[in-house]
């Protein structure tokens, strides 16, 4: 069992891990029983954040000219649909290394998410870390591997997830951006951003608002204070609040388009489940800067912001710089202009880059 805790509102919750970390563990373990003709009963993997955890493999099966390893979704304290479901791989010898998905993983039938269309969808974070993993055991082999990540019960547990709406269809997501599965209730999660809010005020009374880690890396590189950053999760109302509340002076709010959208709709709590509007935001912008009503409807029925931006393609400044001020509007409105506001909005998440400031 995975032992890594978390303190939340008084109590140790078990932290877990990725449908990522569970497909990087077994195509690890596949990897290392191919080239050594004997089975692993667990296998360390290192998580994007640089925590090496250790995944027990359910099961490894030898074939004819391929292995199978089976690992089990552990997710601790915050279960989800996918906990407890089977991840495996299955690893052949071949002459270039490749990932794919079989049975029970989602292939993606449309254009504008972060894996092409017709690929398997295993994100871009999961995919670098099992061909990181599984390069660490056949370096120095004479051949490369080829990857099969499947799901058994993955086209079941689909039918539970939002990837229909994305348009991808028979299977579920490999996802993961960290690797580990932190689990917190939204009182509990309320209660760590007050607390970090109120730690880094004594640092500086200038607060940098992200969403995820995704969004702290991209910050840290662009070359803002990390000392100065708080992970507000999808709760953007309750952080401007809760900066107001301990003394902030400014806040500088940095976001993919696709939160950052939410907020210039006056959304402040971000969650999928709560609110959905994020192309709206674009085709409106578009409409009022006089652009052909063909093409918004197009990029209004893209799948997501970043297919969105795609097929905007260069030459749209003005378009995101006014949006970023609607952002910036918005968010001066909720908190009564109480805090000077910043605004960064970015594109991406394997390489983000920034579309507007304001």
């Amino acid at each position: 069992m995975f032992e890594m805790y978390i303190e939340s509102f008084g109590k140790k919750l078990r932290c877990g891990y990725t449908t990522g970390s569970c497909a990087t563990a077994a195509a690890k373990a596949a990897t290392y029983a191919l080239f050594n003709g004997k089975s692993l009963d667990y296998v360390n993997i290192l998580t994007p954040n640089n925590i090496n955890i250790e995944i027990e493999v359910h099961e490894t099966n030898f074939y004819e000219d391929y292995v199978e390893c089976l690992v089990r979704k552990d997710g601790g304290d915050d279960i989800d649909v996918t906990d407890g479901i089977i991840i495996g791989a299955r690893v052949k010898k071949a002459n270039e290394f490749s990932i794919d998905g079989g049975e029970g993983v989602g292939r993606v039938y449309t254009d504008g998410l972060s894996i092409k269309k017709g690929e398997a969808a295993i994100n871009p974070v999961p995919r670098l870390m099992i061909e990181k993993a599984v390069k660490e055991i056949s370096e120095n082999e004479r051949f490369e591997v080829a990857v099969e990540i499947f799901v058994p019960d993955g086209e079941l547990v689909a039918k539970k997830t939002f990837n229909s709406r994305l348009n991808i269809l028979n299977g579920i997501s490999i996802l993961g951006t960290t690797g580990i599965v932190y689990p917190m209730s939204e009182e509990a999660l309320k209660a760590s951003i007050a607390l970090e809010i109120s730690q880094k005020i004594l640092y500086s009374k200038e607060i940098i608002l992200v969403f995820g880690h995704m969004g702290e890396k991209f910050a840290k590189n662009l070359g803002y204070d990390e000392k100065k950053m708080v992970i507000m999760s999808n709760f953007v109302g309750f952080a401007l609040e809760t900066c107001v509340n301990k003394g902030a002076t400014r806040v500088t709010i940095i976001g993919h388009i696709g939160k950052m959208c939410k907020i210039a709709y006056g959304c402040f709590n971000t969650h999928s489940k709560v609110c959905g509007v994020r192309l709206e935001v674009i085709a409106l912008e578009m409409a009022l800067l006089g652009y052909d009503m063909e093409f918004v409807k197009r990029i209004l029925n893209e799948k997501t912001t970043d297919g969105a931006v795609n097929t905007l393609g260069k030459g749209n400044e003005k378009l995101y710089q006014n949006i970023a001020k609607k952002i910036k509007s918005s968010a001066i409105t909720y908190i009564h202009g109480e805090v000077d506001i910043d605004v960064l909005v970015y594109k991406g998440t394997v390489d983000s880059e920034i579309l507007a400031k304001a």
